[in-house]
């Protein structure tokens, strides 16, 4: 298995901040009293966030 070039480490470092964003922000008390829809397109919004990066290791 090749190794990360530098572009690649950092936006696998990215796309991983951006997950564990996602999760803690799930587990946070902020959630509480958001409808199931503003939490689905929250969810949906940093998910494209994370896949763009995770695309971006493949790329560079």
């Amino acid at each position: 298995m090749q190794g990360f070039t530098s572009n690649q480490g950092m936006f696998c470092s990215q796309a991983r901040e951006v997950f564990e964003q996602i999760v803690s922000w799930l587990y946070s008390d902020s959630i509480c009293g958001l409808e199931h829809s503003q939490i689905e397109s929250k969810l949906l919004e940093n998910g494209y966030q994370l896949l763009r990066r995770l695309l971006q290791t493949k790329i560079f």
